[in-house]
């Protein structure tokens, strides 16, 4: 009967441990596999994007990675699409550090325009990516901050 105790009194709290840890991975996993679909999402809205030109109006870097190499930078963007009105829009590009100088205020940037969405601005130069978090992040939490149409 004590062995019975003490097995219990050991499996049962490994189990329970064993059961928590089964969801947590499986949700993070889930949170890893809506991300590449999110990723995979915007890649092909990109590559229906429409080609255009932007002016930086201002930028700001906002962290590094790769050991420094790497920099979120946000950006304010002056955007020209063809045949329409200028508006701003707010994105975060990745860019290589040895290129912060591409993105200062008063540069014209190619961009493409999302073609669902005209505040998604992507990046049309071999220097820069759209922010991987910014996508994480939805993308959209530039509606507090950010384009209001010029007329």
């Amino acid at each position: 009967m004590g062995t019975i105790i003490v097995l219990s009194a050991i499996l049962v709290p490994l189990l329970v441990l064993a059961a928590i840890l089964f969801f947590v991975f499986r949700r993070e996993e889930a949170g890893i596999r809506a991300g590449q679909e999110r990723m995979t999402q915007f890649a092909a809205r990109a590559a229906r994007a429409s080609l255009a030109q932007a002016t930086v109006v201002s930028s700001r870097t906002l962290g590094t990675f790769e050991d420094g190499a790497m920099a979120f930078v946000e950006l304010r963007l002056e955007v020209q699409p063809p045949g329409g009105a200028v508006y701003l829009a707010r994105t975060e590009w990745e860019l290589n550090i040895s290129s912060l100088s591409m993105a200062e205020p008063g540069k014209r940037v190619a961009v493409k325009i999302d073609g669902d969405d005209p505040e998604l601005v992507y990046p049309d130069v071999s220097w820069a990516n759209l922010s991987r978090s910014y996508i994480a992040r939805g993308a959209r939490d530039n509606s507090a901050n950010s384009a209001t149409r010029a007329n």
